[in-house]
């Protein structure tokens, strides 16, 4: 099962509509880490839609504690941030149970995560801002998986 890390992601909104995008290419679970909404969190709930109560999630005070869990469970670790050495998505080695870092919206990803990352992915943008939505970022990614899954007869 793929997993959305959220590192420190301040915005309910932005919280509860990623669960709502891992509820789209279940089975998928979203980690949450740092200062971040909560399921309890009036605001995420009425975003998430109920999908919060169907979809697995958990808590790490530290990032890299989420990080760590990830790849000792197998899953290959991706930064999702634009970065001189990512590559674009859609060239990206990985399986089918990947771990997805995603940064808030004012900082990014945390420097130390995109280190620990197996790899960096980006998705080309040709706007003049390269300012994607983080939540948006997250449902391109699950359009990548369901796009993996689907044209490998998963």
């Amino acid at each position: 099962m793929p997993i959305f890390v959220l590192d420190n992601f301040r915005s309910a909104f932005n919280v509860g509509s990623v669960f709502r995008t891992a509820e789209a290419v279940s089975p998928a679970a979203v980690f949450l880490t740092g200062i971040c909404c909560l399921p309890d969190n009036r605001k995420l709930r009425s975003t998430a839609r109920g999908t919060q109560a169907s979809v697995p999630w958990r808590y790490f005070e530290d990032p890299v504690e989420a990080v760590d869990w990830a790849r000792a469970s197998g899953r290959t670790v991706i930064a999702v941030e634009n970065t001189p050495e990512a590559i674009p998505i859609w060239e990206a080695p990985f399986a089918s149970s990947p771990a997805f870092l995603l940064g808030n919206e004012a900082l990014g990803l945390d420097p130390a995560l995109i280190g620990a990352a197996d790899l960096c992915v980006f998705f080309p943008q040709s706007g003049a801002r390269n300012c994607i939505n983080v939540s948006s970022t997250a449902a391109l990614v699950a359009f990548e998986l369901q796009r993996r899954r689907f044209s490998c007869g998963q």
